[in-house]
């Protein structure tokens, strides 16, 4: 992917500062130069002017020439990820719509392929500036074992354990799906952790969790974590968000009745 680095300091200094000064200092010497009665000397001050305000424009031009490349890497940048986005979701609608298209005692199994293309999904997209993540979906289970499995992971280690019910753990997340709120830990070695957190997930420093969830109540979670604290950003928070989203849809066309047979 093409590099969106910042410019350094002090490149921005350089090319900021040295127009200024070449053409402060370019008009002092011809100042001198005028004033200056020995004809050679004059002539010296003024060419001292000219080489002070040809390095100034020489300066300017490269700093315009690197910004507009700058520019035009960023662009690419942006154009690449979001076609990597697309690609990536664009097997999440579909599988969607096929479990829509199954009578409704045949879709569970879709769900879950549904959530393994999304953490797929969501896993390579932030795994191009982050380093081993791992993205999980979590299915909300109240009457066989009251709690939340994961149905999906990808990326980094093994599959998670479940949330149970009755446990400190497990009744803190059952809780926070109910806040509808997503939450966004950048580095629980700082002292600030999640209700429940139990030390267990030493395997990660940061995460963000977001619940799947509708109107008619709550289904589950999706979660992002990575093992390096503050290597996940907004816009990785932005896109669990969008796939608890899209989860939340998939949920709903799991549960829903029947579509009517074409041309009732």
């Amino acid at each position: 992917m093409a590099s969106t680095r910042k410019p350094r300091i002090s490149w921005v200094v350089i090319s900021t500062g040295v127009p200024i000064a070449g053409g402060f200092g370019a008009a002092q010497f011809l100042t001198i130069a005028r004033a200056e009665t020995n004809a050679a000397l004059g002539w010296l001050y003024s060419l001292a002017a000219f080489v002070v305000l040809a390095a100034a424009l020489v300066v300017a031009i490269v700093a315009k020439v690197l910004e507009s490349r700058r520019a035009s890497t960023v662009a690419e940048a942006r154009e690449e990820q979001l076609v990597q986005l697309r690609d990536n979701l664009m097997p999440v609608a579909s599988t969607i719509a096929d479990m829509a298209r199954h009578p409704l005692a045949e879709r569970e199994p879709y769900l879950e392929s549904v959530a393994k293309v999304a953490a797929s999904a969501l896993a390579s997209v932030v795994g191009t500036h982050v380093d081993r993540p791992r993205a999980v979906v979590y299915l909300l289970d109240a009457e066989e074992h009251p709690g939340m499995r994961s149905i999906a992971h990808s990326g980094r280690g093994e599959r998670p354990g479940p949330f149970l019910a009755n446990t400190e753990r497990g009744d803190a997340a059952l809780n926070f799906l109910d806040g509808h709120r997503r939450a966004f830990y950048e580095n629980l070695s700082d002292g600030t952790k999640p209700v429940g957190y139990d030390g267990t997930m030493k395997d990660y420093k940061t995460f963000v969790a977001v619940p799947i969830w509708t109107e008619t109540g709550a289904y589950g979670m999706v979660t992002l974590d990575a093992p390096t604290a503050y290597s996940l950003d907004a816009g990785d928070v932005a896109l669990t968000e969008v796939i608890a989203e899209i989860m939340s849809a998939a949920f709903e066309v799991a549960q829903d009745q029947d579509s009517p047979p074409l041309g009732a």
